[in-house]
């Protein structure tokens, strides 16, 4: 396993935990189609994250990425999303499932260098997914009027600034990924 993939699961790891966390603090305060958004939105973005990776992993046997993007999807889209309720729990596995379908159908289709900038895209929607948390637990409060509308720009922001950060460095790399350097061999 390289370095770029110990660096997806531990960014999977951490969005878990983080959940988690952000579960316990705004459980009482969410309404149950919030919960439901929430474990969507988690849900795909991790089960795509994984079935690229897997997709990219093992390139050229489909059926062995998909059937382990769905099984991890799933697992990813439940465990982070299970103490949000039993249908949002729900809601979340099926997210990761079918996300993680489709994401090793994308990984077998694509180069290795694409499934890296679409991997970084996808890890920028799972990690901006838990910026939801606070931002319905702010708008389900008793008082409906919201203060000013600059709430909903900030996590527009966070998701620009994180995006640029990631595919800044892909884009400018001189050489592309997939492209092995050729070696001059000199005979003496």
């Amino acid at each position: 396993m390289g370095d770029m993939h110990m660096f997806i699961v531990l960014a999977l790891l951490l969005i878990v935990i983080f959940s988690f966390l952000l579960t316990r603090r705004f459980h009482t305060s969410l309404h149950h189609s919030q919960r439901m958004v929430i474990s969507m939105v988690s849900g795909t973005s991790s089960g795509l994250v994984v079935g690229v990776m897997f997709g990219s992993i093992f390139q050229g046997d489909l059926i062995f990425s998909t059937v382990l993007g769905i099984s991890v999807g799933g697992s990813i889209g439940g465990i982070s999303n299970c103490r949000l309720g039993m249908v949002s729990c729900i809601e979340g596995i099926s997210a990761g499932l079918m996300s993680g379908m489709m994401g090793a159908m994308l990984g077998e289709m694509l180069s290795i260098y694409e499934n890296v900038i679409l991997i970084k895209l996808f890890l920028t929607l799972a990690v901006c997914s838990l910026i939801l948390y606070p931002m319905f637990a702010c708008t389900s409060s008793s008082d409906q009027t919201m203060p000013s509308k600059k709430w909903l720009l900030k996590p527009f922001l966070v998701f620009l600034l994180v995006m640029s950060f990631l595919l800044g460095g892909s884009w400018f790399i001189d050489e592309p990924m997939n492209n092995p350097i050729p070696h001059n061999n000199h005979s003496s």
